[in-house]
Parts: structure tokens; sequence; C-alpha cells
């Protein structure tokens, strides 16, 4: 008994040795097949514009999530710009492939989860180029290394995933909701032939719709509407209920956008008809220059009628104009051009030189609702010479319906983002007036007060628009 006893400790102790190489040989074997991993990276809009906030890794065996958390990983990321910068992870969970995190206990999807700042520059989708003066999509990498093990479902150890690129685009899922680019040409007698991209969104349902037609700022041009038009000024959120709820029915978004910038007077040439974007070489000496008529105007016009041509649903009383900036400007120059196709008009840090907008012109424009938007510092637009005067020259004809929010500052009011020096909320560019009205912030009158929706809330641009009906001349 003594000699099988012996012997049967020798049995197991060879059984252990080759189950053990075995189980050596299968985890090599893993890690082998993981090495070749990729990841996909995930952008969503913020004030600043778009930044990427999360990154999908993908591997070719389902990996448990029992031991998956924030510090399993560690990612720094550089772009075309910038230099590798460590970023911090604040979540790691199994996922699809498109972020959406899974119940279920494994997946070939991990997602980690990043802060972001409006200073985090290395982060950003989009980079605003001085020299051009557009927002240029910009090219990302990712240095992602596993700092702690996990586990195959069967079981077995994983420990260096070490993802590679494979995809240099960003996923935008917030985009899914609005339709594909579509290009739009009118040939302009005066002008020339024009071009157009846009993107739009419509709700869901049977009923009667608002539109609002919102128009970009100069960085905004190009050819890249999904990205840049949508994405450059967090516009996104226009179709999410924060917004929509206001509405009998929800809105309609047309969002158009410039081939160059919408103030460009030029005509088109041969010199420049492949001109995309920016600022270009500006006209300022033509008579079209200087009285601010645009290129865009006719076209815009043409590109409306065709909408509501196909988009039955959308109400005739219920159409709304606004924008940024260079879109400012021409809200109120197509209002100027008709008021009698805008039930109401919300022109932000507005570029339409009051000047231009003739006595005869403010009488005809008075009782069309408007609401602007301006800070104070605004730097890049005068409003002591667009929108304010233009404010005042209304009140002062009876206007019954016109507002003027006037900014101390544009700051995060959300309590995310703050200086990372004092711990104040974070200030933004006394331009970018347009994040009061797309945050949805309480809007008040020129004077600083506080009008109250009838359920008690604070007025905000949108709320306020969504209680504006004046029968329209849209066919």
């Amino acid at each position: 008994m003594h000699k099988m006893g012996r012997l049967f400790a020798w049995l197991t102790f060879v059984i252990a040795l080759v189950c053990g190489a075995q189980l050596v040989t299968n985890t090599a074997t893993v890690h082998a097949q993981l090495i070749n991993s990729d990841y996909l990276m995930i952008e969503h809009a913020y004030d600043w514009g778009p930044a990427v906030d999360q990154v999908v890794i993908r591997v070719n065996q389902p990996i448990k999530g029992t031991d998956l958390n924030a510090k399993t990983f560690s990612v720094s990321n550089s772009n075309e710009y910038i230099d590798s910068t460590p970023r911090t992870v604040t979540k790691a969970y199994l996922s699809d492939i498109d972020g959406k995190k899974v119940d279920s206990t494994s997946s070939r999807f991990i997602t980690l989860n990043m802060t972001v700042h409006p200073t985090l520059n290395v982060a950003r989708a989009l980079s605003y180029r001085n020299d051009s003066g557009l927002s240029i999509p910009v090219k990302m990498q990712y240095q992602i290394t596993q700092e702690h093990k996990l586990y195959t479902q069967s079981g077995q150890v994983i420990d260096d995933i070490a993802p590679i690129q494979t995809d240099t685009q960003v996923k935008a899922p917030q985009a899914k909701v609005f339709s594909p680019e579509r290009s739009f040409t009118y040939q302009d007698k005066h002008f020339g032939t024009q071009y157009m991209n846009y993107t739009t969104y419509s709700p869901k349902n049977e009923q009667k719709h608002a539109l609002v037609i919102w128009l970009h700022g100069a960085g905004e041009g190009g050819y890249d509407n999904n990205q840049v038009g949508l994405y450059g000024t967090n516009l996104v959120d226009l179709a999410t209920n924060k917004f929509q709820k206001y509405f009998d029915g929800g809105f309609d978004i047309l969002i158009p956008q410039a081939k160059t910038y919408w103030m460009d007077s030029r005509k088109t040439t041969v010199e420049n008809r492949d001109d995309i974007g920016g600022l270009g070489t500006k006209d300022t000496t033509s008579e079209d220059a200087i009285t601010q008529h645009t290129r865009y105007e006719d076209a815009l016009d043409a590109l409306i009628q065709d909408y509501l041509a196909s988009h039955p649903k959308v109400d005739r009383s219920r159409i709304y104009i606004g924008g940024c900036s260079n879109g400012g400007y021409l809200a109120m120059r197509m209002l100027v051009k008709d008021p009698s196709k805008y039930s109401a008009v919300f022109p932000i840090c507005e570029g339409y030189l009051d000047k231009n907008i003739s006595d005869s012109d403010i009488s005809a424009i008075k009782d069309t609702p408007i609401w602007f938007t301006q800070s104070a510092g605004d730097k890049v637009i005068d409003s002591q010479q667009n929108g304010i005067p233009t404010y005042k020259r209304l009140v002062a004809a009876d206007a019954k319906n016109v507002h003027f929010t006037l900014l101390n500052g544009v700051y995060d009011e959300t309590g995310q983002f703050k200086d990372l020096d004092t711990g104040k909320p974070y200030q933004y560019n006394d331009h970018f007036s347009w994040l009061n009205v797309l945050d949805d912030y309480p809007a008040t009158e020129f004077d600083g007060t506080q009008t109250k929706n009838s359920n008690g809330t604070d007025t905000t641009v949108f709320s306020w628009l969504a209680k504006q009906h004046k029968v329209t001349s849209w066919k």
C-alpha cells in the first residue's frame, strides 16, 4: 500500500505538470491572438465642438467583465498638431461596437470613457485654423496599454491587449438621427452657380411640425456638414427631447452649409469656383459687399422652398430661422429680404451692420418676433454696430415682440467644466454666445430681467420660439 501511495502521488505530479504545460500553451495562444486587437474612436458634441471621449477596444475572443475597471488600461493620444498626452479613464465596461454598455457577462468589445475639457485640445476632433478660417477634422492616434489582467470567457488570462489603429474615422453616434449629407445647386442670375450641402432631421410622428433653419458660422463652411456643421456648435441636441418638447409635434431641422461663407459677396468665376470654406479672398469694394448682399441668399431661399415642397407636414405658420455670427447675419438678411417668410428669427452675435438696415426695413420687420443674443465683450462682432442699434430702432418703432439678451461673458453653467486654475465656471470666448441658446440657458431681457414661462420656468430662446405663430408666405 505504501508503494501504491508513492505511485499515486507520482502520477498526480506528472498529471499536474502536463496540465500546467497545457494551460501555459493555451494562455500563450490567447496572447498571440489578442495582440492584433484594434480600437475605434467615438466623439460627442460639446460646447467647444466635438471631442473624442470614448475608445472601443475590439478583440477576437469574448472577455469577461468581472475584473474590468477604470485602471485596467492606461490611455494617451496625439493628433497631427499635438504630441502624445495622457488621458484620464473614468469608466471601463463591456459594450457593443458603438460603445453602448451590454448586460452580458462577456463581450468582444471594451469601451473606455475618458474625461474631456475645453482646454484639452488633444481630444478635439476639429481644429480651428487661423490661416483658413475653417474648422478642420484632425487625425488622431491612441496608445492603449493594458495594466491589469483580464480573463476570457473560458477563464484564460489576458494581460497584453495592445490595440492598434485600423480605422482613422471617428464615429459620431449622435448624428445618426440626421439625414445623410445632401447637395443642392442653384443657378443665380447675378452671382452664378451656387453650391450648398445640407442635412435634416424630422420627428417620426404624424403631427404637424415646426421648422427651424440653422445657419452656421464662418468656421463651419465647406463640404463636411455632418462632421462640422452638426458638431461645430453642438446642433445635435436640437433633435433631442430637451428642445423638441417645447413644440407641439416637435420641429424639423434644416441645416445648410455654405461652400465658402455666408457673407461671401463674390460672383462665381473660373478662378474662385473651386473655393471651399474659410473666409477666402474677401470682396470689400463692390456694391454687393458694401450693402452685404450675399451670393447665397437666393440659393437659400430656393433650398427652403424645395424642402417645404417635399415635407408637407411642416406648419407654414411656424417657420423659424436663426444662426450664429456669419449665420446670424444671414438670418437677419433673409428677414429683411422678405419678412413675410418667417414666423420668428433668433440671430446670435449677428454680423449684419445696422447701417445697412433702412428705416423702411425696420418698419417692415418690426412685426416679426425677434430674439437677439450676444455677449457685451464680443471682439469678433461689434454689437454696437450690429445688433444693439437695430434692436433699439425696433423698440423705438414700437415692435411688440423683440428681445435682446446681452450677456456679461459666456460661461459653463452646467457645473461640469471649471477653470483649472481658479475652480470657477469655465469662461469661453465672448464671441461664443450661441452656447447659451444651444444649451437652453435662461434668456434675460436687455435690462437684465428674467421672464418666465407659463409653468414658472425661466424663459429660454427656444421656449419662447415655440410660442411664436405667424402665417408665412411659403407655398
